[in-house]
């Protein structure tokens, strides 16, 4: 991990996505999802991470995300907050404004979670998002 600055995108429960800068080390990263992080790709893009709470689920934290595959459909859901950035296994860097742009148009089109019985009822239209795995 590195303290040098990088721009990332923050993706918080019911809320659109925004773009922060940070110092990189360990412990801003921390700082923003709550928590011990976990790094995961779960997009097209290889150079993209989604960082988040590896103990977001056992501790109960609120869903935020779905994430789904490349034909649209969710497979898992993203509890708490988390962040976006570039990287590749534990080294991670700004996002390009592109991604961000991407990213963000992503991220803004589902906020909020409906839960009735253990089902999301409120479930988005499914899209032409071709980044999701």
């Amino acid at each position: 991990m590195s303290d040098d600055p990088m721009r990332i995108l923050v993706v918080e429960p019911t809320k659109d996505p925004y773009v922060k800068e940070i110092d990189g080390s360990l412990a801003s990263m921390q700082a923003i999802v709550g928590g011990f992080i976990q790094a995961v790709e779960p997009f097209d893009d290889p150079n993209v991470l989604l960082v988040c709470n590896e103990e977001a689920k056992l501790l109960g934290l609120p869903e935020n995300r779905f994430l789904r595959n490349r034909n649209g459909i969710p497979y898992d859901i993203i509890h708490g907050t988390f962040f976006l950035a570039q990287g590749s296994g534990e080294e991670f860097c700004s996002l390009t404004d592109k991604q961000i742009q991407t990213y963000t148009r992503l991220y803004s089109r589902e906020k909020l979670f409906v839960m009735q019985h253990g089902k999301v009822i409120n479930q988005p239209k499914k899209g032409k998002s071709t980044h999701e795995r």
